[in-house]
């Protein structure tokens, strides 16, 4: 830093720079922090249009009448049960007669707390309940979503209707669209997180890459997702063999398969649409990023406003400064002649 040495004149410009360059050092820390911000918002929008893609291809199964039945019809074994129960399906639910015919034994309202079905499973009765007269979730009746409204004298048989007739090929295309999506996302969130990626530190894209993996897997189907081609790797992507899934979509199991795929599209497109959402957990890094920057945009702008002033302060004071140092320099300089010229005098008298 340039300094005052004793009756000489300063650099006035060099000081304040340099004061100033001290001064702005918090500045640069926040347009830093800013620019990092900014880093880490274009990560979390670009991961969410990645799930944006994941969601819709997964709903272009689920949304498909060629995986989901379209309709559940209900058989009774005694005729005054009729209407007693009714059925809709969602992805997973596979065609034809449904597993196990069941009894409602009670519902709710109907001096019972709790709504109740039982059937016959491998020769146990099983007992089901549900807070309300809704049954949905249960594992011997996947994708059917149930509602009793009366207890029944007989058994019960849901029927979830026949899916609409598509080619394999067609078929084949969306389950490979949907692996493809996924893995185009699982690998973003493999780079975001990277040592050197924008997300380097953030847990929600790392907790949504395992969420995404863990609906590989469901017990409630009667085939496995691998019967249908699809695979989870142990790098954590999946891979899909499309001539085993045509082939097992013309084979016998044809049924299973098409609700296991349709169910996995399910459980995909629950997360991605979870994530997604206005108050899905990308929506809230993206806000959050877009808050801290709008905050640090201020902070940027107020604190260069204040460095203006503090410049303009500090010229001020160093010129007056500099001013008062000239006037002593002409003094000295008076001052230094006076002194010559008495000095003169004396000796020459």
């Amino acid at each position: 830093m340039t300094g005052i040495t004793s009756m000489n004149l300063i650099d006035v410009k060099a000081i304040v720079s340099n004061i100033m360059t001290v001064e702005s050092m918090r500045g640069t820390r926040l347009q830093e922090q800013k620019s990092a911000q900014d880093s880490q918002l274009v990560a979390y929008q670009a991961l969410n249009m990645s799930m944006a893609a994941v969601s819709n291809a997964a709903e272009s199964i689920t949304g498909s009448v060629s995986w989901v039945p379209t309709s559940t019809s209900a058989s009774f074994s005694d005729v005054a049960d009729s209407g007693k129960v009714s059925a809709y399906p969602t992805a997973g639910a596979v065609p034809g007669a449904s597993p196990y015919a069941f009894s409602v034994t009670s519902i709710v309202g109907g001096g019972s707390p709790t709504a109740t079905i039982s059937y016959i499973k491998d020769g146990v009765t099983v007992t089901q309940t549900s807070s309300s007269n809704t049954f949905s979730g249960l594992g011997d009746f996947p994708g059917l979503t149930i509602t009793v409204s009366g207890v029944t004298a007989g058994t019960v048989t849901l029927t979830p209707a026949a899916t609409v007739a598509t080619s394999s090929t067609v078929m084949t295309a969306a389950a490979t669209k949907l692996v493809t999506a996924l893995n185009d996302a699982l690998n973003l969130m493999k780079v975001q997180t990277s040592a050197n990626g924008a997300l380097d530190t953030d847990y929600t894209p790392r907790e949504l890459s395992q969420t995404l993996l863990s609906t590989a897997y469901d017990n409630n189907t009667r085939s496995s997702l691998s019967q249908a081609g699809i695979d989870m790797t142990k790098v954590g992507s999946f891979t899909i063999d499309e001539a085993k899934l045509s082939a097992a979509l013309a084979g016998g199991s044809a049924a299973e398969i098409l609700g296991q795929v349709a169910s996995f599209a399910a459980r995909v497109e629950k997360v991605a649409s979870a994530a997604t959402s206005i108050t899905g957990s990308i929506s809230r890094e993206v806000t959050t990023r877009l808050t801290r920057m709008s905050d640090l945009t201020e902070q940027i702008i107020n604190m260069n406003e204040a460095l203006a002033v503090r410049k303009d302060s500090l010229t001020v004071f160093y010129s007056e400064l500099n001013a008062k140092i000239q006037a002593l320099q002409n003094q000295k300089d008076y001052l230094q002649t006076t002194l010559d010229v008495f000095v003169k005098a004396l000796t020459s008298n």
